[in-house]
């Protein structure tokens, strides 16, 4: 068995470069004449804390978010987050989300990234994992660190820090 973990390791399988590093703004709306998250399922549990009434425990959202290079609209599209959030907490405004961060730019255009986990909308700073990729970020794990830049009503931009970490044997498949 340690014959085979060594051949491996001397192939690149299970090693890892130093990770990739992303950073944009995701322009998250369900208001205005063009909502880019829209409810698909009403939540029927309690409303939840800091919502005054207007989100509830299991509101689902389905979203096809702007991905830019800097916080204000006007700023370059450089990528798209698909995907949705559920309101999954039955007090914090916490949701579980899951989405594509399909990228169009430079040496990753074509390719994607997978990222899921809790987003407590509250924290300061919270922390998703990358669970996977396509193209370049082939078998990609990391995390992504999401801040709120700013927040008012149903729109929200938020800045996002991805640290992608790719094996070399996958990137090179």
């Amino acid at each position: 068995m340690a014959t085979v973990l060594f051949a491996s390791a001397a192939h690149g399988v299970g090693t890892q470069d130093a990770p990739k590093h992303l950073h944009f703004y995701m322009h998250d709306s369900s208001t205005g004449p063009k909502p880019t998250a829209v409810l698909i399922a009403n939540g029927t549990g309690q409303p939840l804390k800091g919502s005054g009434g207007s989100a509830r425990f299991g509101d689902t959202m389905v979203m096809d978010d702007r991905l830019t290079e800097g916080p204000t609209p006007a700023s370059r599209v450089v990528r798209r987050a698909q995907g949705f959030y559920v309101t999954a907490s039955q007090g914090d405004p916490a949701m579980l989300l899951t989405m594509n961060v399909l990228l169009a730019d430079g040496p990753y255009n074509g390719s994607s990234l997978v990222v899921m986990g809790r987003n407590n909308v509250m924290m300061p700073e919270r922390e998703l994992a990358v669970v996977g990729g396509t193209g370049v970020f082939r078998m990609a794990t990391g995390y992504v660190l999401w801040k709120t830049a700013s927040w008012a009503g149903g729109s929200a931009v938020l800045e996002l820090d991805a640290f992608v970490y790719v094996s070399p044997a996958a990137a090179g498949a």
